[in-house]
């Protein structure tokens, strides 16, 4: 077993976006998807990758990369329950700064929302090092 990644800031993490024109996203997704089927393969589920993910985007104009990332969502906070852990961001923040508060503030939640989305990932991962013993 590997120690997973658990320092992901989102200073970084915006400043790698801009620089490489967004790639640096669906870096994460690959990452955000391989680290999650490690941590949560207990539950018999699977989060597909940055494969799929492009695909079925694509096919169906961007609804699967909203159900993906609600699915993602619920199986770290699923994992992060079932360890005594507090949750961390939900699907209704999720989609409500999707949907309206995004457009409303001018892409600041936008913001907020990416970095809750490391910062649930890091806590995802800091559970699976510290139950491992990594």
């Amino acid at each position: 077993m590997n120690r997973l990644a658990t320092n992901r800031g989102f200073w970084l993490t915006l400043l790698l976006t801009i620089v490489t024109l967004g790639f640096y996203q669906w870096y994460l997704i690959y990452a955000f998807a391989k680290e999650t089927n490690i941590v949560c393969r207990e539950d018999g589920r699977k989060t597909a990758g940055l494969v799929v993910y492009i695909l079925l985007s694509i096919i169906t104009l961007g609804i699967y990369a909203i159900v993906w990332e609600c699915m993602w969502i619920n199986r770290c906070n699923n994992y992060l329950s079932r360890n005594g852990k507090p949750e961390g961001l939900q699907v209704s923040t999720y989609l409500l700064t999707l949907f309206l508060l995004g457009w409303l503030t001018l892409g600041i939640m936008y913001l907020v929302v990416m970095c809750k989305r490391l910062y649930l990932q890091n806590a995802v991962n800091q559970t699976y090092n510290e139950l491992n013993n990594l």
